[in-house]
């Protein structure tokens, strides 16, 4: 008799776990393009700015960025929403070359998370300080759209090869140790070449600030993920849950 309850009882928590990972996998809206505002937050500019960065990104560097605006990740957190949703929609495709920015609006929350392929191009105290500097500002006047165009912009600028300064100020406690890991992954990745150019141009702003400058290496043109994705549908990447998040 304890044996057949056992079994029963085993059989009911297998049965809840199936259903609740249903229901997470419920909880993720489907992928409308590169920019998915459902929490209809972003004007018109924006979003239009945003997707032209994004197609440029996808063509030229074969990198997929995902803009995703909701009213609320309840019952998850922002953060392990963001990584759900990551490798639901597989941003980055084979190379795992994907970048997803997400807002909460509820929960006044913004994640940024790399895919495996950009996490020595984007170590998490850059993209921290980019949110700090970029992003939050304009988040804390609701200025939703020119928050993530700004760091739409800041993200396109460092995939490019172009430099960051990042202000002596940053928000980041732990800058020094993702800042000196980035220095020798970079060391590793182009021994004997020397960086890449650091004029400006390319995405545009990001300039007249005093502080460090960070060089990144240019990431490599056409990742061969085919055409832009302007109706959804990305091409299979996955995401460690690396990347930086902050409260609004």
């Amino acid at each position: 008799m304890k044996s057949r309850y056992k079994v029963l009882q085993c059989s009911a928590i297998l049965a809840l776990i199936l259903v609740l990972g249903n229901m997470a996998l419920a909880a993720f809206p489907a992928s409308q393009g590169f920019v998915n505002d459902f929490a209809n937050v972003l004007d018109q500019t924006s979003r239009t700015e945003i997707q032209a960065i994004a197609d440029r990104l996808q063509a030229e560097q074969g990198i997929e960025l995902a803009v995703i605006t909701i009213s609320t990740t309840s019952p998850m957190d922002p953060k392990e929403y963001t990584t759900g949703v990551f490798n639901e929609w597989g941003v980055g495709g084979p190379e795992d070359s994907g970048l997803l920015m997400l807002l909460a609006v509820s929960e006044g929350a913004i994640e940024v998370e790399p895919g495996y392929g950009l996490e020595g191009v984007l170590p998490d105290g850059l993209i921290g300080a980019v949110i700090d500097q970029e992003g939050l500002p304009h988040f804390k006047n609701r200025a939703y759209g020119a928050g993530l165009l700004a760091m739409a912009r800041a993200y396109a600028q460092i995939l490019a090869g172009e430099k960051f300064e990042i202000a002596e100020e940053s928000n980041d406690p732990n800058w020094l140790v993702s800042f000196i890991i980035f220095l020798i992954i970079v060391l590793f990745m182009r021994r004997g070449r020397r960086f890449p150019p650091s004029g400006s141009g390319g995405f545009g702003g990001g300039g007249g600030r005093s502080g460090r400058t960070v060089f990144v290496p240019r990431m490599p043109r056409g990742g061969g993920f085919g055409g832009s994705r302007p109706g959804g549908g990305f091409g299979g990447g996955r995401s460690g849950g690396g990347g930086a998040g902050r409260r609004f």
